[in-house]
């Protein structure tokens, strides 16, 4: 838990694509995506109208799910182990995640009918129970592949789309996050959280026996894929935040003895320091959604309180003072106003301020520790960490309802929950049997699966930027 109480006592104790050259798990530049050739053999292309956008909230939990059939895709033999296979689970792990969907038995599947250009071959298709056929192929390239990729309406046997994508080999994955991304598009208007990554703190690399503790900030794709070390100050570097534009990190680290906070580039480098000489602690920084400023905790004279400053370290306000203790600031997409964790009222919990510190008011009720606040993307919503007795859980408050619901289940201590930049799942870490791990669910809290494995990985936060 991240409330000051405790980082206090524990403070006392003592991401074109080629990653960065210490990144061990380089990616592959961006794919090129350009409307297939026309002509009844190859794609044509139906880049999407918005007039012909599906009606679907991916968002909605209880909506109605859309069948799909995703067939493995066509490929020559010599491409099936680099890029075929990893693009075809990639593929179907993205749009299998989205709960308007539902991807219809592949043991159904017919035999041929790819693309099903007459009435038999898509009442074939719908008979193994889909709606929608989205159809693929990867081809060589001189420098490296090309995925053709057409999705089918199985009724009008009309393609919604038609796409061509191009990339060195090793980008079969990010390609298939691209089609992920389009084909949720064509359904809502918007692209789907697939090109999204997580920043996270780990302490899988061990310190040396008698050395301090070491926990670093790493990056991964938002499903687990592509884990890289960003920062490397073998000390204790913590609670990362994604800058707007998804180019730059700031975080809280101890490398140089007393807490402060710095920001670095996604690739590894530009680190900064944010000078800080008035305040101690210096926990919990988050960017504003302009970029401009960062929010942190701060204390003075042992008192936490809640300040704004310049991302170059000039201009500091403070917006809190009060003798409680005021923690975890956190912007609302606006711009306007800040949720934070207080103890004001006896109990943590989740208070809305305007950014310039007033119009201070109570949000949480129920619960006797609610803490950790983060707005949706649209801001109508606030994810938290709630406790009424027992462990920890993630609780999603509806701003414009006032009522609260319990989204994670099961033992362990459930905290620090973020949102992916189109408001469709929550990331968390979860700490059972005494490790910690990272989790990913729908935003209702459905299918949530760890993406972390090794040592112990906490503090998610999810990149603001779809694409």
């Amino acid at each position: 838990m991240t409330f000051v109480t405790e980082a206090l006592l524990k403070t006392t104790a003592f991401l074109v694509l080629v990653l960065a050259p210490l990144a061990a798990l380089a990616q592959a530049p961006p794919p090129t995506e350009t409307p297939a050739p026309g002509g009844p053999a190859p794609m044509t292309a139906f880049p999407p109208a918005p007039d012909t956008v599906i009606a679907v909230d991916i968002t909605k939990p209880g909506a109605a799910r859309t069948p799909l059939a995703i067939p493995v895709p066509i490929a020559p033999l010599h491409l099936q182990a680099g890029a075929a296979d990893p693009f075809f689970r990639t593929l179907t792990a993205d749009l299998g995640s989205v709960s308007a969907f539902v991807i219809a038995d592949a043991t159904l599947y017919p035999k041929g009918f790819r693309p099903p250009q007459t009435r038999d071959a898509g009442d074939a298709w719908i008979a193994s129970g889909a709606q929608y056929l989205l159809d693929t192929a990867v081809n060589p390239t001189a420098k490296g592949i090309e995925v053709e990729a057409r999705l089918w309406d199985l009724k009008t046997l009309k393609a919604a789309f038609s796409m061509r994508y191009v990339s060195e080999m090793a980008g079969a994955r990010r390609i298939a996050h691209k089609v992920a991304n389009d084909v949720v598009r064509q359904f809502t208007g918007k692209p789907g959280p697939f090109l999204s990554r997580l920043a996270f703190v780990s302490d899988r690399e061990k310190a040396r026996p008698g050395q301090p503790s070491i926990k670093e900030v790493y990056l991964m794709d938002w499903d687990g894929e592509n884990q890289w070390r960003l920062t490397f100050h073998n000390s204790l570097s913590l609670s990362p935040d994604w800058a707007p534009g998804g180019q730059r990190i700031v975080y809280q680290s101890y490398f140089k003895g007393t807490p402060g906070l710095f920001t670095v580039g996604t690739n590894g480098g530009e680190r900064r320091d944010l000078p800080l000489s008035s305040t101690e602690l210096n926990s919990s920084p988050a960017f504003s959604p302009d970029g401009k400023s960062i929010s942190f905790c701060g204390s003075v004279r042992g008192n936490p309180e809640i300040f704004v400053v310049g991302t170059d370290g000039t201009g500091l306000r403070r917006l809190t003072d009060n003798q409680a203790v005021d923690s975890t600031p956190r912007w609302a997409p606006n711009g306007r106003e800040l949720a934070f964790t207080s103890s004001r009222q006896g109990s943590p919990q989740i208070y809305f301020m305007d950014s310039e510190g007033a119009n201070v008011r109570r949000i949480t009720f129920a619960g006797n520790w609610n803490d950790e606040a983060n707005f949706s993307p649209d801001g109508s919503r606030i994810a938290f960490a709630c406790r009424n007795e027992g462990d920890f859980q993630i609780c999603v408050h509806d701003l414009l309802s006032a009522r609260t619901f319990q989204i994670s289940t099961g033992d362990g201590a459930h905290e620090n929950p973020t949102w992916s930049p189109d408001g469709s799942k929550i990331a968390w870490e979860l700490t059972r049997e005494g490790v910690t791990q990272i989790v990913v669910a729908n935003a209702d809290g459905t299918s949530p699966r760890s993406v972390t494995s090794v040592g112990n990985n906490t503090s998610p936060s999810w990149s603001k930027t779809l694409e």
